[in-house]
């Protein structure tokens, strides 16, 4: 069995190297104490369907392996203590399901590489320190199902992209966050069932012209 080896520097100070068997489909780099990794060793598992280093504490993370990962289809990066992410590399991974940047310190994301993932399903930002954040790019997602912006310090939201997502079923936004959308459709079926008990609570302002 190949093995290829992930370096890392853990909490302690001290570096380690991580054996990973190259056929590997589902890597698991959670709860291990690690402040800095580099996944470059990464490109050779072609295979790669799951990555998570949940449970760390990285405060940046390079992803540009992504890019020689086509398969991926979950990525978990929370509870960490990210601050900076470039999502650029994601949109490679045409074929991502999940994607989870929950309970971070992240003050702004790019989604723009998100427009190339059109079977995300979910998409997880909750805890972070987000004041703005552009939707714009989750037009494209049209499988997306499940947004969720809880603990964000976020003032002002606009929606209009969320109309392209009819299997959106659950969004979880911050109570004290203004809603708006410049689109709605009169017929309440062909507006996404999250959207739609939004609106049932009038908490979209809108803004058609």
């Amino acid at each position: 069995m190949k093995v290829i080896e992930v370096n890392v520097t853990l909490s302690d100070g001290t570096n380690s190297s991580i054996p990973i068997a190259s056929h590997s489909k589902i890597l698991d780099l959670s709860k291990r104490e690690i402040i800095a990794i580099d996944l470059s060793e990464l490109d050779k598992l072609d295979t790669l369907e799951e990555l998570s280093l949940s449970e760390n504490k990285l405060m940046t993370v390079d992803l540009t392996v992504l890019a020689f990962s086509p398969a991926v289809r979950k990525l978990v990066l929370s509870h960490n203590n990210l601050q900076i992410l470039n999502l650029e590399m994601v949109g490679y991974c045409s074929l991502l399901e999940h994607l989870d940047l929950s309970f971070n310190q992240l003050l702004r994301v790019d989604l723009s590489a998100l427009l190339e993932c059109k079977n995300l399903v979910s998409l997880n930002l909750e805890s972070n320190r987000f004041m703005n954040l552009d939707l714009s790019p989750l037009a494209r997602c049209v499988k997306l199902e499940k947004l969720n912006l809880l603990q964000n310090p976020l003032k002002r939201l606009d929606l209009t992209a969320l109309f392209s997502c009819a299997s959106l079923e659950s969004l979880l936004v911050p109570e004290e966050t203004r809603l708006i959308s410049k689109k709605k459709f009169e017929v309440e079926l062909l507006n996404p069932p999250a959207l739609n008990e939004l609106i049932s609570k009038d908490r979209i302002e809108f803004s058609l012209d």
